[in-house]
């Protein structure tokens, strides 16, 4: 599959997420909050001519410099982020699941990938031992659909 740059964007929204996540150890609620309230993903947006030739690390050092200048406070446990050998896959497989949904419920791709992650489907994804990433975009998002269902029985 050939992304184009909407699909592009689309990803380092949800990488720069998920390393924010991860490096400020921060639940999907909490993260989420920090990228409404300050409008991350839109400034993730405007910088993307830039981001996109530089590494994730220098990415998010930059957005954590753009929300302390907004009046975040982000406390980090370093700069060394630690992820699975696997984080790529399961961001890939996220975003490529979210971007169903989103067609499906006809709302943003940011908002449908919040909605996703926090899912029971988004914590089994990110979850190694669950080998839930080893499946595909549409059985991740009919795991979710699945789920869903589940809850308004």
């Amino acid at each position: 599959m050939a992304f184009n740059q909407e699909d592009n964007l689309f990803f380092m929204q949800v990488r720069l997420f998920r390393l924010a996540q991860i490096r400020w150890k921060k639940d999907v609620a909490d993260c989420e909050d920090i990228f409404d309230k300050y409008e991350v993903n839109d400034y993730i947006e405007t910088c993307y001519e830039e981001y996109h030739v530089q590494g994730d690390e220098s990415n998010l050092d930059d957005i954590e410099k753009y929300l302390y200048n907004k009046g975040a406070n982000i406390l980090k446990e370093g700069n060394i982020i630690k992820v699975s050998k696997f984080e790529y896959s399961m961001e890939l497989l996220a975003m490529d699941a979210a971007m169903n949904l989103a067609e499906e419920m006809k709302i943003s791709r940011p908002k449908a990938f919040f909605i996703f992650m926090k899912s029971e489907t988004g914590d089994m994804l990110f979850d190694e031992d669950t080998d839930m990433w080893m499946n595909g975009p549409d059985y991740i998002a009919d795991e979710y659909r699945r789920e869903m269902k589940a809850k308004t029985k």
